[in-house]
C-alpha cells in the first residue's frame, strides 16, 4: 500500500495541476488579456466561457461588456460618419469651439473660405482665423448665451481680392443647459456684394450716358426756340448736332436691346459652317474703306488649312463689328490693324489687334464689363456706349467660346475670340 502512495500523490498532483491551469490560470490569463484589449480600445479577439470560482461569470459578464462596448463603438462611429458627411457637403463654413474658445471641428468650406491649409484642434479660434472680431464675438456668444450675427471683410491669401463673409454665432447647450460652447457659421457674400457693386456701377453709368446726350439735346432745343436759328449755317449745325446725338441715344438704346436679349437666351443661333479665311475676307472688305479715311492700314493673317468653324454669320458679323469699331477708334493714323487667324486645339481663334497706347495690366480683366471706361474722357468723347466689348463677350459665350484681351501700355491691344469647328 505503501509502495503505491508516491506514484497517486504524483497522479493527484497532476490532475490538480491540470485543472488549476485549465480552470483558473489559463481562464486568469484569458481574463487580464481581454481586460487589457478592452482598456486599450482594441477588439477582443475572443471569450472562452469556461472556469471556475466565478471566473465563467466574469468571462460572460466580459462578453457582454464588449458587445455594448462595440455597439457603442458602432453607433458613435455612425454618428462620427454622419456628421463629418453632413459638415463635408456643406458649402458653408462650420467651426465649433469648447467653452474655453478652442476650435475642436471645422469642415473643408471653412479652411477653403479664409484659405487655411490646416487646421489644429486645440487652437483657439483667434490663433486659427486670425480675426478679433470673431474670437470677440465667439467670447460674447458663449457668455451670454445668445446667438449673434455679424458681417467681416478678408483679404484673399496672396493679395487676392476682398471677400465678404455673415458669420452666424449660436451657443452649444447639454441636455443639463450647461453651455458646451459655440458653433459659427461662415456664408461667403462676396459674389453678392460684387453684383451690387455692378448693378450700383451699372445704373450710374447709364445715367451719366444718357444725361450727357440729353443735355446736349435740351441746351440746343432751347436755342432752336428763336426762329433765325434755323436759317443759315448756324440752324443746318444745330441740326447736325441733335442728329449726332439721337444717333447716340439710339446706338445706346439698342446696345442695352441687345444685352438684354443675349443674356436672357432669347437669341437663338443660326449656325453654319464656315471657312475662316472667307469670314476675315468679309470683315476686311466691310472696313477697309473706314481704315483708309483715317490713314490706319487694315491686314487679313490667317493660317492656311484652317478647318471651318460653327457660328451664327449674323452674331459673328456683330462681335466683329464691335472689335474693329474699337480698333478704329483707338488707333493712331499710320499704324497697322490685323484681323486674323489661328488653330488653338480643336478651335480656332479670331483675332483683331491694333498698335494702339495699350491698356494698363490693373484694368485689362475689366474692359469686357459694362460701361467700363479705360479712359473715361476719352473714350466718351469718341462716341462708343460702353457695351460693345461686353456684347462681344456674351455672344462669343453664346457659341461655346471664350474671349480675352493681351495687351500693355505701349503695347497695343489685341482682342483674342474662339470658335469651335466643324465636327
Amino acid at each position: 500500500m505503501d509502495g503505491w502512495l508516491p506514484p497517486l500523490i504524483v497522479i493527484v498532483g497532476g490532475v490538480a495541476l491540470a485543472w488549476a491551469w485549465t480552470m483558473v490560470y489559463r481562464p486568469l490569463l484569458q481574463v487580464r488579456r481581454l481586460v487589457r484589449e478592452l482598456a486599450e480600445g482594441k477588439e477582443p479577439s475572443g471569450f472562452v466561457a469556461r472556469g471556475s470560482l466565478g471566473l465563467e461569470e466574469i468571462i460572460v459578464d466580459l462578453d457582454r461588456i464588449s458587445g455594448r462596448l462595440q455597439g457603442i463603438s458602432s453607433q458613435a462611429a455612425r454618428g462620427r460618419f454622419s456628421l463629418e458627411a453632413l459638415l463635408a457637403s456643406l458649402s458653408e463654413g462650420v467651426v465649433v469651439t469648447d467653452p474655453e474658445g478652442r476650435v475642436r471641428l471645422v469642415n473643408r468650406s471653412f479652411s477653403e473660405m479664409l484659405g487655411l491649409r490646416e487646421v489644429s484642434p486645440g487652437r483657439t479660434i483667434l490663433e486659427t482665423a486670425r480675426i478679433p472680431e470673431v474670437a470677440e464675438a465667439v467670447q460674447t456668444t458663449f457668455l451670454t448665451g445668445q446667438g449673434r450675427g455679424l458681417e467681416i471683410r478678408r483679404q484673399a491669401p496672396e493679395g487676392g481680392e476682398i471677400r465678404t463673409f455673415a458669420v452666424n454665432l449660436a451657443p452649444i447647450s447639454e441636455e443639463t443647459g450647461e453651455r458646451a460652447g459655440v458653433v459659427a457659421v461662415f456664408y461667403d457674400l462676396s459674389k453678392i456684394r460684387r453684383l451690387e457693386t455692378i448693378r450700383q456701377e451699372f445704373v450710374s453709368n447709364l445715367s451719366h450716358e444718357l444725361r450727357t446726350p440729353l443735355s446736349i439735346l435740351s441746351g440746343y432745343l432751347e436755342t432752336m426756340e428763336d426762329p433765325a436759328v434755323l436759317r443759315g449755317a448756324e440752324g443746318k449745325e444745330v441740326l447736325k448736332v441733335l442728329q449726332r446725338n439721337c444717333e447716340r441715344l439710339t446706338g445706346l438704346v439698342n446696345d442695352l436691346l441687345d444685352l438684354a436679349r443675349i443674356e436672357s437666351g432669347r437669341i437663338e443661333l443660326r449656325m453654319q459652317a464656315r471657312k475662316p479665311d472667307e469670314i476675315l475676307h468679309e470683315v476686311q472688305e466691310d472696313w477697309k474703306r473706314a481704315f483708309a479715311g483715317k490713314r490706319v492700314k487694315l491686314e487679313k493673317a490667317c493660317e492656311t488649312d484652317l478647318p471651318p468653324v460653327e457660328s451664327d454669320p449674323l452674331r459673328i458679323g456683330q462681335v466683329f463689328a464691335n472689335l474693329m469699331d474699337n480698333a478704329l477708334r483707338f488707333a493712331p493714323p499710320g499704324t497697322c490693324v490685323t484681323v486674323g487667324a489661328r488653330r488653338s486645339g480643336k478651335q480656332v481663334e479670331f483675332f483683331v489687334r491694333d498698335e494702339g497706347e495699350g491698356i494698363p495690366d490693373d484694368k485689362i480683366g475689366r474692359i469686357f464689363e459694362r460701361f467700363f471706361r479705360v479712359d473715361e474722357g476719352r473714350t466718351r468723347d469718341s462716341g462708343g456706349t460702353g457695351l460693345g466689348l461686353s456684347i462681344v463677350k456674351h455672344l462669343v459665350q453664346l457659341h461655346g467660346g471664350e474671349v480675352r484681351a493681351e495687351s500693355g501700355l505701349g503695347r497695343g491691344t489685341m482682342i483674342i475670340f474662339s470658335l469651335s469647328t466643324k465636327r
